[in-house]
Order: structure tokens, then sequence, then C-alpha cells
């Protein structure tokens, strides 16, 4: 047979003897491979039409639909995504040691916000009857922390009337702000009691109980002077060094029993109605917000075990005297 092309009609390279019939030339192989590549080409094709057609798809979506579009891929990636973070079950029983107006208060509104029934501890019966009546699901229990006798009765009554504590906040407060050569023995005493003794009697009428059932908060609120002691805190200062010292042992203890033991130090000023007449020159951005503080206490009472925060600071962002670094 004559060849289609001559040497001479080929430009590149040598010519081959093409014949009319392909089929002398191309072996099987030869052809396998031809279908092989024209498989993948028109797989490629397929694939590269579907995106650019998806693609200008998306573009077209606007507003609303778009932001639905968004929150629905954000969904489907959260619910795949392993290891996402397990908060501990909401308390049910809490119960709030030193309410009164501000941070003690707040934390007991917060929780009863969440579900949980809250009992108001304090020795003011008649402040603690009123503030009572402004929280859901509260009661009022009169009662004086230093001494053994009536905490065990109060927490009896709060264990038959309410149920099994699983959280407590310590949040009774003051203390003497005086030099040393100021500070009275009997009230350096009693600056202790409130704060290391109280704490210790109500922490021991809950910690076994939480730990039988492998889980409960305890939180204890500290100041600037948990850190440090000033010349004007040397009746102030040691009980709130005594207090965190005692958290520090309840951490220890409680902690492996799955008991959240947790100490906030509120490092500068909380805002309450009187704090335009004791210090009319501070400026509003200067002061922690209770409400705000008290968010921080539940966000940390349900924080998952295995990330768990012991200590804690808080200081308003325009409060420049803050000693927290």
């Amino acid at each position: 047979q004559e060849p289609l092309f001559t040497e001479g009609d080929c430009l590149v390279g040598k010519a081959y003897p093409y014949t009319r019939s392909m089929g002398g030339t191309w072996n099987p192989r030869m052809w396998m491979v031809s279908a092989a590549f024209l498989f993948v080409g028109l797989v490629l094709g397929m694939v590269s039409s579907a995106l650019f057609l998806q693609h200008n798809d998306v573009r077209k979506l606007q507003g609303n639909a778009a932001r639905r579009l968004s929150k629905v891929i954000d969904l489907g990636i959260r619910s795949s995504t392993p290891g996402e973070a397990k908060l501990e079950p909401v308390p049910q029983v809490c119960v709030v040691a030193g309410v009164g107006p501000g941070i003690g208060e707040h934390v007991a509104r917060r929780f009863a916000v969440a579900g949980c029934k809250v009992a108001l501890l304090a020795r003011d019966k008649d402040r603690l009857a009123n503030i009572s009546q402004t929280i859901p699901r509260s009661r009022a229990y009169p009662c004086d922390v230093t001494d053994p006798e009536q905490v065990k009765a109060t927490f009896s009554a709060i264990h038959a009337e309410i149920g099994a504590v699983d959280a407590l906040i310590y949040n009774v407060g003051g203390g003497t702000w005086r030099s040393y050569d100021d500070v009275s023995g009997e009230a350096l005493e009693m600056d202790f009691k409130t704060n290391a003794l109280g704490l210790l009697l109500t922490a021991q009428q809950v910690g076994g109980g939480m730990a039988g059932r492998g889980h409960g908060v305890i939180g204890i609120t500290g100041a600037t002077s948990s850190w440090r002691g000033l010349p004007q805190t040397a009746g102030f200062a040691p009980r709130k060094f005594a207090s965190r010292g005692l958290a520090q042992s309840l951490a220890r203890d409680l902690g492996p029993k799955g008991v959240h033991v947790f100490h906030v130090v509120v490092d500068g000023g909380v805002h309450s109605p009187q704090d335009s007449t004791v210090h009319p020159q501070a400026p509003p951005d200067m002061w922690m917000h209770p409400e705000d503080i008290a968010e921080t206490y539940y966000n940390l009472a349900v924080q998952p075990r295995s990330a768990w925060t012991f200590e804690l600071s808080l200081f308003a962002w325009a409060d420049h005297t803050w000693y927290s670094i």
C-alpha cells in the first residue's frame, strides 16, 4: 500500500507510514492509554464546570440568604468537629454566703437565672429578706458563718428544704483597714473568723457530699490583699492570705474528687450606689460591675473539668492601679 505521507510531507521529525487503516499501526495497549486520557479529561472538565457554577451561584446569594448559608456550613463543621468542650452541669442548689448589695446579690441572681435554687446567707435578716424577694427560686437563711452551730443548723435546713448543695460561693467580706499599730487583737481575730473560719465551716458542710457525688463547685471571693500587704491593710491582708491558703488546700484535696474549687481575686473597686459619695472623683470606667463579676463566677462554675481554673484576677479595663500584673 502507498503511504499517505511521504518524508517530505512531515514537518517535524521522521515520517511514519500512516495508512488508511489505523489498525495496522495502533496496538490494543495504545488504544487503552488513549481511552484513559480521554476519560481523565472528561472528569476534570466536569469538576471544573461544577466548581465554576457553584462559585457563581454562591456569589449571587445576597443578604440574609448568604448569612443563612454561612450558618448552615458553620453548624455542619461544628457538629462534626471532634473534642468539643463539654461544660459541667449547671448546679441545682447553690449557697451564696455573704449576700448583700454587690457581688453576693448578683452572683445569687445569675445562678437563679440559670435555673438554680439559691440559698442566701447573711447576718442581716431584714436586708436578706428584701433581697430574696427580688430573686426567683431563692430563700433567705440568716446565719453567722463564724458560729459552728448556726452553720450546721442552717445547712441542715437547706438540705431538707431545697436539696443537696452542689455549689457554694463564699463571699463574706469586711475587714479592718488600719496600720499595724492601730489594729486590735480582737479585730484581727474577728477578721480571721469571717474569712478562714467561715470558709472552713461552710466547706465542711458541703465538701463531703460533693466529693461523694463526683461533682460540685466551691468559689471564694478574694481581693488584691490576697496577694500583698500594704501599710493600711495590716488588719485586712492577713485574713485574705488565710482564706487564699485554705482555698488552695481545698482545691488540692477536693479537685481530684471532682469538685472545682476556684479563688477570684477582685483586683479593684466594685461599683455600688455609694460610689458617688465615697469616691466622687473616680471615673465610672475604673469600677467593676458586680453583674459582670457574677457572670465570671457562673462561667467558672460550669467550666469543663479538663481545663479548670483555680485562681483568676479581675480588674476594670480603665483602672491602671490594679496589681494583677
